[in-house]
């Protein structure tokens, strides 16, 4: 059922200092979201005119095929998951954002979204108390829906998204390593904004400069011998981290940064091709958000990036998985990416 991509670096094992593993992108739908998937297909038709109803018939049969294909299914790939990571018996798990469907583009702010969220992040806590922790996805905050051509950030969903222990920024000091986790859509503000509420914008800038500022402290008070690992949901976010002197300053000490958001592996060299094309600056939000996102991809590869996949993977199941991160007592560190099939 399991089958296991390995990436290592050299060396002599001689037992293991540090075991983590990672989710991301589970998508997990409850029944509030399941209603609203079912009660959006059954209104595909029903625009008067006919060219409008093949076009979105079109979006959604494209939107299944290749990203979000049987919904009803990621709940088993989600449980599958978590046998796989209690096997593994990690001394931390973190979730690297992306919770639940996010249907109506406006993250957690809807209660239907805030019901499938809270439903993953209980059980994750209930199979390893006291040692999760939990990352924001762009989806968690509100990202606008490429279909149903509505959504955007909301500081509803940052807000309910404290409530069930998402963090924004974290660190911890482990088995000689920094591990730091940051905001990505706090991050890369300036993509989302044109989607944000108008009353909201002031504060959503605030929150920038705060969350900006505790990365460059703590980035600046990094002793010069201590090895870091950093979980960023969105890829796009390590152009701007790139950008901050105290980052940069360094970047050698980074052995990876987890990402999520691509969902697959594969879409990794993918963006690394995008970065050749050109920005777009339409209207259309998500042709601007990816198009933007993907011009810094010249410089993610400093930061060491690895993908966590989705646990479900991309259309149809493929490249669904979970991440694991070792390293033994001379610094040998081990990423093994284990797929999981339904």
């Amino acid at each position: 059922m399991y089958g296991g991509r390995e990436h290592r670096r050299p060396g002599r094992q001689l037992g293991i200092d540090m075991r983590l593993a990672i989710l991301s992108d589970l998508h997990v739908l409850g029944p509030g979201e399941h209603e609203q998937t079912n009660e959006y297909l059954r209104t595909l038709g029903d625009d008067d005119s006919r060219v409008k109803r093949r076009v979105r018939r079109g979006l959604n049969r494209v939107r299944n095929r290749f990203w979000h294909s049987h919904p009803e299914a990621r709940a088993a790939c989600f449980v599958q998951a978590l046998e796989q990571v209690s096997a593994f018996n990690p001394e931390w798990v973190v979730v690297n954002g992306d919770y639940a469907g996010d249907h109506l583009g406006v993250g957690l702010s809807d209660d239907h979204t805030f019901e499938s969220a809270h439903h993953v992040v209980d059980l994750i806590r209930e199979v390893f108390p006291a040692r999760s922790i939990f990352n924001f996805g762009d989806h968690d905050i509100g990202k606008y829906n490429t279909v149903r051509r509505c959504g955007g950030i909301r500081l509803k969903s940052l807000e309910r998204g404290n409530q069930l222990g998402l963090q924004s920024f974290w660190k911890r000091e482990y088995h000689g390593h920094m591990l730091i986790g940051v905001n990505s859509s706090l991050i890369t503000l300036d993509l989302f904004l044109p989607e944000a509420l108008t009353e909201e914008v002031d504060t959503w800038r605030e929150l920038q400069r705060e969350h900006l500022k505790l990365i460059r402290e703590t980035f600046a008070a990094l002793p010069a011998d201590e090895k870091v690992v950093v979980f960023c949901h969105d890829p796009a976010a390590i152009t701007r981290l790139d950008e901050i002197p105290e980052v940069r300053a360094v970047k050698d000490q980074i052995q990876c940064t987890v990402i999520g958001h691509l969902h697959s592996p594969f879409l990794l060299r993918w963006t690394q091709w995008m970065r050749h094309l050109p920005v777009l600056h339409g209207a259309y939000p998500i042709a601007r958000i990816v198009s933007h996102g993907a011009q810094g991809a010249k410089t993610w590869s400093g930061y060491r990036p690895v993908v966590c996949p989705s646990t479900y993977g991309v259309g149809n199941h493929v490249s669904g998985g979970v991440l694991f991160i070792e390293e033994n007592p001379v610094g040998d560190i081990h990423i093994t990416q284990k797929r999981i099939t339904i």
